[in-house]
């Protein structure tokens, strides 16, 4: 399958392409690379820089350099066009080489932004938890508490802005509290998936507890021309709902999202894919 957007940000890849491992691809060492894996490999090394035929013909042409996950240390595999039509693209994997993942793991390629050949494996679980926290979130609720109790509930939101903010190489935007407020605050601090979800009353703001989520989190912002700290992109969550987002299986995320995208009619230009796609959910082939 194709890296879609979520991939590529977190990979920082122009480009990417992923699958599970089969029983009879670990058993025979080797992976028939099809669609966009094919394409991918073909336009990076050139259809006429990969050997034609076995091996054993041509080892030196067959011997290919890519860069292993997540060290990046350079490993050489075999690649070849077993076939002289060449309808099939052939990569040889091998514990001794560095490269042999196990049957059910995620096997993964991209290209990096340093243009080098990535290819790495992850655990089911691992891949579908990628970059599913967010350690930025405990201070944003406070700071929407707060928010909350300077207003009194009248909530008068500022017109929402891009602020990007750069420490280092790492690169964040800022979200208003006062903005996250008032989608509470529309919503009547109930929960956006079930109204009959019961928290409890806030002891700093005497309302109902209630949490704010971006539903195209803002990690996404580089990506979009418009804000997406808006109150027509802020969900109001409980806060069981909300850890779902983040930390449920791929099916509970999936109805989460589903529910939210059905509700919300400010999200039509985007398919319900591609909403899958923004939280690592998309169905593996």
């Amino acid at each position: 399958m194709e890296f879609q957007l979520f991939h590529k940000r977190y990979f920082e890849a122009l480009d990417g392409s992923y699958s599970i491992v089969t029983s009879r691809e670990e058993f025979d060492s080797q992976i028939t690379l099809t669609d966009s894996e094919a394409d991918m490999v073909i336009k990076f090394f050139g259809i006429h820089n990969i050997q034609l035929g076995n091996v054993s013909s041509n080892p030196i042409k067959a011997s290919k350099t890519f860069y292993l996950y997540p060290t990046l240390q350079p490993i050489n595999l075999n690649l070849v066009f077993p076939k002289p039509d060449k309808a099939e693209l052939r990569l040889y994997i091998s514990k001794q080489a560095g490269f042999k993942p196990a049957s059910g793991q995620i096997w993964f390629l991209y290209i990096n932004r340093n243009n080098q050949l990535v290819i790495g494996s992850l655990d089911e679980s691992k891949w579908n938890d990628l970059d599913q926290i967010d350690t930025e979130d405990e201070a944003y609720l406070e700071e929407i508490q707060d928010e909350m109790l300077n207003s009194g509930g009248i909530i008068q939101p500022p017109p929402p802005s891009i602020v990007k903010i750069t420490s280092g190489a790492r690169t964040t935007y800022k979200r208003n509290g006062l903005i996250a407020s008032f989608a509470l605050s529309k919503a009547g601090y109930l929960c956006e998936i079930d109204k009959t979800h019961k928290t409890f009353i806030s002891q700093k703001t005497n309302f109902p507890y209630s949490e704010s989520h971006h539903f195209i989190p803002m990690k996404f912002q580089e990506d979009f021309t418009f804000p997406l700290d808006c109150a027509e992109n802020i969900v109001s969550l409980c806060p069981t709902c909300h850890r779902g987002f983040h930390h449920g299986v791929l099916e509970h995320k999936k109805v989460l999202i589903r529910t939210i995208f059905e509700a919300r009619n400010a999200l039509n230009n985007f398919g319900v894919d591609d909403m899958f796609s923004f939280y690592n959910t998309r169905k593996l082939a």
